[in-house]
């Protein structure tokens, strides 16, 4: 192998290494339900379930759909990764949560 072949490889293996951090940085984590408030439990209504991974089987789910990202998860209410739903009766919802109301935010 010579010098350019050498670095080049060695490039790459870097850069899949970054993509690989990136793409596990990424996943979502539920945190604690913020205290006091009324939050919507699995299952409970809509097909809601607390982490959005869990909905995978679901035929509404679209990887990488999330209350996070859905038009109706409040982001200026959120305590703790949880926000107020209007479609889950305002109760809070995590941010990596999923129902079967979901629409993306514009």
């Amino acid at each position: 192998m010579d010098r350019r072949k050498f670095f080049m490889s060695g490039a790459l293996g870097l850069a899949s290494l970054v993509g690989a951090r990136s793409v596990l940085a990424n996943e979502c984590k539920v945190g604690a339900e913020p205290a006091g408030k009324k939050v919507a439990k699995n299952k409970e209504r809509l097909d809601y379930v607390v982490n959005a991974a869990d909905a995978k089987s679901h035929a509404k789910y679209k990887a990488g759909s999330t209350c996070a990202n859905c038009k109706f998860y409040k982001k200026a209410k959120e305590e703790g990764g949880y926000a107020p739903c209007p479609m889950l009766a305002n109760k809070y919802v995590s941010n990596c949560g999923w129902c079967k109301s979901y629409a993306a935010a514009k």
